[in-house]
C-alpha cells in the first residue's frame, strides 16, 4: 500500500517542477503571441540542458537514452501545454529560475537513485528553486492538467487530481495529515503521521527513533517514519536499505516502498529519472 506514496510524493520529475512550479511573472496577458514563444522556446531550451544532464543516470539505470527522444517528449507533455497556459492567462513564466532549477536537478541526477530521506531532501530543493511556472487556479478549483494550478508558497508542489487542483507539500510538526497513499501531503523528516488509516485525518508528530523501540505486532506501521520500519525480530525502529533485493517481510523495509511477499524481494528503487525522460519512450 505504501507504494503508493510515491505516485503523490516521489522524485519531483522534471515534469511536474516545469509545468507547475511557482513564478511571479505576468507574461500572457499583455501579450499573448510573444509570451506563447517566449515560454516555449525557454522551455524547449531547459529541456535539451535537463535532458543531456540525466543521461549518466538514464545509462545507469536503464541502459539507454535519447537525447532528442527525451527533448520531443518534454516538449508534448510539457512545453506545450506550459506555453498555452500562460498564453492563455492561465500561468505565469519566471525565466530568472530557470538556472536554479537545472542546479537543483543536477545533484538529484547525481544521486540518481535516492532513499525517502534523500528524496526529501532533493524534492525540497526543487520545490524551492523550480519556480519556473506557476498557475493561477486556486486549491480545489478544477483544472485538466496540473500546469494551471498555483503552486503553495515553500516547499510544496500542485497536482491535478481528479479534476481539482490540489497542493502536495512537506508537513510540519502539529500539522493535519493523511494516510501515505496517492497524492497527499507527507509529514516532513524525522515526522510521521499519526492516522490510524485511509480517510481518517491524523497528526505529524516525532517518529520513533532508529534503534528505539516499536510495536513490531503491527506490520506495515508508521510509527517510525518513512524510510524506517519496525524490525519484527528486535522490535525496534530501523532504516529501509533494500534498494532491491531479497530479505523483506513488509513493504516498510523496501526503498520502494513494495515488497514480494512470495518471493520475499523488495521491488527496485525508483530512480529520480523515468524510462519517458530517458528515451521518450
Amino acid at each position: 500500500m505504501l507504494r503508493k506514496t510515491l505516485k503523490g510524493f516521489a522524485f519531483a520529475t522534471a515534469w511536474a517542477v516545469f509545468g507547475c512550479s511557482s513564478s511571479a511573472g505576468e507574461l500572457g496577458s499583455k501579450a499573448p503571441a510573444p509570451a506563447e514563444t517566449s515560454v516555449l522556446d525557454a522551455c524547449l531550451d531547459f529541456a535539451a540542458r535537463l535532458c543531456a544532464d540525466a543521461a549518466g543516470c538514464c545509462q545507469a539505470v536503464y541502459n539507454a537514452f535519447e537525447q532528442e527522444a527525451c527533448v520531443a517528449t518534454f516538449r508534448r507533455e510539457v512545453c506545450r501545454p506550459s506555453a498555452d497556459a500562460v498564453q492563455a492567462g492561465r500561468a505565469t513564466f519566471d525565466a530568472g529560475a530557470v538556472e536554479g532549477c537545472l542546479l537543483a536537478h543536477a545533484e538529484a541526477h547525481r544521486v540518481c537513485v535516492p532513499n525517502w530521506a534523500e528524496t526529501l531532501e532533493l524534492n525540497r530543493a526543487i520545490y524551492q528553486a523550480c519556480r519556473v511556472i506557476d498557475g493561477t487556479t486556486e486549491p480545489g478549483r478544477g483544472c485538466t492538467t496540473a500546469v494551471t494550478c498555483k503552486r503553495p508558497e515553500g516547499t510544496g508542489t500542485a497536482v491535478c487530481n481528479k479534476n481539482l487542483c490540489q497542493v502536495v507539500e512537506l508537513l510540519p510538526e502539529g500539522a493535519e495529515c493523511e494516510f501515505p497513499s496517492g497524492d497527499v501531503s507527507v509529514c516532513d523528516a524525522g515526522l510521521t503521521c499519526d492516522t490510524p488509516g485511509i480517510g481518517i485525518i491524523g497528526v505529524c508528530v516525532k517518529a520513533v527513533l532508529p534503534g528505539q523501540a516499536c510495536d513490531a505486532s503491527v506490520l506495515e506501521s508508521t510509527q517510525c517514519g518513512l524510510g524506517s520500519y519496525c524490525d519484527v525480530k528486535t522490535s525496534s525502529c530501523k532504516l529501509a536499505e533494500n534498494y532491491g533485493d531479497v530479505g523483506c517481510a513488509q513493504s516498510t523495509e523496501c526503498i520502494s516502498f513494495e515488497c514480494d511477499r512470495i518471493g520475499n524481494q523488495c521491488r527496485a528503487a525508483a530512480a529520480v529519472v523515468s524510462a519517458v525522460t530517458c528515451s521518450g519512450l
